[in-house]
C-alpha cells in the first residue's frame, strides 16, 4: 500500500504540532484543541484567558462574556494549517454568544479542522479511493457573574475525530467521539495610576479539555489535551483614546509526561500533572495598542520549555472595527535558527455584534 507522498502530512502532524518528542514520554491526543482558533487571540502569542472580552471569548476563557458590552454576536475565524507542507489543511472556528441579562449569558461555538484530502494507491500505484479526515468539536457554555468584578463559567464540548487505518490491505475511514469540559473564572476591575487613571485590572484562570481518554486503538487510550492556564493583564487609558494592554500568561499541560501514567485516571493523571515537570511551563507576552477602540495594534512571544514542544515563535497583528463589525488578522513566524512547519502561519477572522448594553459599563468603561 503506497500513500501519496504530499499528503504524508497526516502521519507527520503530531510531530508538527510537537517538534520534540522524546522517548518513552506520553503525549495527549486531538492536538487541534490546543491551537489557536482565531486572530486577536493569536496575534498577541496565543494569549486570552485575561484578555479583554471578545466574541471569540468561548475558545480561551468563557466567563469573560458576562462583561460584553453587547447583547450578542458571532465571528468566524480561518486559519490555512501547515501551509508551507499542504495546502488542503485548515481550520474554521464559528462562535457566538448571548447576554440575555447583566448576570447571565449562553455561548457556543464549533471548530472544525480539516486534514486534507489523502489518496491511497496499492504498491503498483493503482488508485484505491480517497478520504477526508478531519476533527471537530461543538462548544456550549453557561456563564454567570459571580460578584461586581468576577465571573464563572464551564464549557461541555463534544469532540468527533476521524482516522485512517489499514485493515487487511485496505484503508479503513473510523470515526471516534468524546465529551470534555472546562472550567473559568474572571476578575476585573477599575484601577488608578498617576500616570493613567480610570485603567483596569484583570486575571483569568481555566482548566479546560477534562475528560476521559479517547480510544486510538482497541487496547490503547490517550487522553484528551487538559491544561491549566493562569494570565493576568493591564489596561492603561493613556488619555481616554490611547489605551495599552500588557499582558502575562502561563500554561500547564495536566497530562503527565511519564508514559507509565498511560494506564492511571483521569484524575490522578491531572493531580500528577499538576505538581510535575514545572519546566513544561509555556509562558506568554502579549501587547495590544488600542486608539478609540477602533484600530487595534498587537504582538506577542510565545515560548515552549525544550521539554513540552519546543516552539518559540512571536506573532504581531492588526484590528479594525467599523460600525458593527471587527476585522482581525495575525502573522506568526517562528524563532531561533531551526525553521518549522508553523512559519507564516496567518489567521483571519471577522466578527458582527448587536445590541448595545450600557447598563452594564463601569463607571468609566474600556
Amino acid at each position: 500500500m503506497k500513500l501519496k507522498i504530499k499528503h504524508v502530512i497526516l502521519i507527520l502532524l503530531p510531530v508538527a504540532l510537537h517538534s520534540q518528542i522524546f522517548a518513552q514520554e506520553l503525549m495527549p491526543t486531538l492536538h487541534a484543541l490546543t491551537i489557536a482558533p482565531d486572530a486577536r487571540s493569536a496575534a498577541m502569542g496565543d494569549a486570552g484567558v485575561a484578555t479583554s472580552a471578545d466574541i471569540n471569548s468561548q475558545n480561551w476563557n468563557a466567563a469573560k462574556y458576562i462583561f460584553m458590552q453587547q447583547h450578542g454576536g458571532v465571528s468566524l475565524s480561518y486559519t490555512p494549517w501547515l501551509k508551507a507542507a499542504t495546502n488542503d489543511i485548515y481550520i474554521t472556528y464559528l462562535s457566538g454568544f448571548y447576554k440575555y441579562n447583566n448576570n447571565e449569558s449562553v455561548s457556543a461555538s464549533l471548530r472544525f479542522f480539516s486534514l486534507g484530502n489523502i489518496d491511497f494507491y496499492t504498491d503498483n500505484y493503482e488508485f484505491l479511493q480517497s478520504a477526508r479526515p478531519n476533527e471537530f468539536a461543538l462548544d456550549v457554555s453557561y456563564s454567570r457573574r459571580l460578584g461586581k468584578n468576577a465571573s464563572g463559567a464551564i464549557t461541555f464540548r463534544y469532540i468527533n475525530s476521524t482516522k485512517i487505518s489499514i485493515q487487511s490491505a485496505y484503508p479503513v475511514v473510523e470515526h471516534t467521539s468524546n465529551v470534555a469540559a472546562d472550567v473559568a473564572f474572571f476578575y476585573q476591575k477599575p484601577v488608578d495610576f498617576s500616570f493613567a487613571p480610570k485603567s483596569e485590572w484583570a486575571f483569568g484562570a481555566t482548566v479546560s479539555n477534562i475528560g476521559t481518554k479517547v480510544n486510538v486503538s482497541d487496547s490503547t487510550s490517550y487522553f484528551l489535551p487538559m491544561t491549566i492556564k493562569l494570565g493576568t493583564r493591564v489596561t492603561f487609558n493613556l488619555d481616554n483614546n490611547n489605551f495599552l494592554s500588557p499582558m502575562i500568561e502561563f500554561q500547564k499541560s495536566l497530562v503527565p509526561s511519564d508514559y507509565k501514567y498511560l494506564n492511571s485516571s483521569v484524575l490522578s493523571a491531572a493531580a500528577h500533572g499538576i505538581i510535575s515537570d514545572l519546566s513544561r511551563i509555556t509562558w506568554i507576552l502579549g501587547v495590544e495598542y488600542s486608539y478609540k477602540h477602533q484600530v487595534c495594534i498587537r504582538a506577542g512571544y510565545h515560548h515552549e520549555s525544550k521539554r513540552t514542544n519546543s516552539n518559540s515563535y512571536c506573532t504581531f497583528g492588526a484590528g479594525i472595527k467599523y460600525k458593527n463589525m471587527d476585522f482581525a488578522a495575525s502573522y506568526l513566524f517562528v524563532t531561533g535558527n531551526r525553521s518549522t512547519l508553523l512559519d507564516n502561519t496567518y489567521r483571519l477572522s471577522i466578527a458582527i455584534t448587536f445590541g448595545e448594553n450600557r447598563n452594564d459599563r463601569y463607571e468609566y468603561n474600556l
